[in-house]
């Protein structure tokens, strides 16, 4: 698959998954959903205190792990997305 055909907007990645929580449906209201997903979206560009000890948690885990390959870089995004949402309920 080439990259471009796999590549998806962040913005509709979280649209969708606001409708889903809202009980309806992207394709229907795509416009909303896409501006819901915005006002969510903008603030991670001012990251919190507790973003930034996320991001650091993600990434200095283990003192002599670096970041290789695609592989490595999700698994540090998984982990900072983890430690940031740890508690928060569903």
């Amino acid at each position: 698959m080439s990259k471009s055909a796999e590549q998806t907007d962040i913005v509709d990645v979280v649209g969708k998954v606001i409708a889903k929580a809202d009980g309806g449906r992207f394709a229907v209201d795509r416009a909303r959903y896409r501006r819901l997903a915005v006002a969510a979206i903008r603030p991670l560009a001012k990251p919190t205190e507790a973003m930034v000890d996320a991001a650091h948690e993600a990434v200095w885990f283990d003192a002599y792990w670096a970041i290789n390959s695609r592989r490595d870089f999700m698994r540090a995004v998984k982990a900072m997305i983890g430690e940031a949402t740890r508690g928060v309920p569903d």
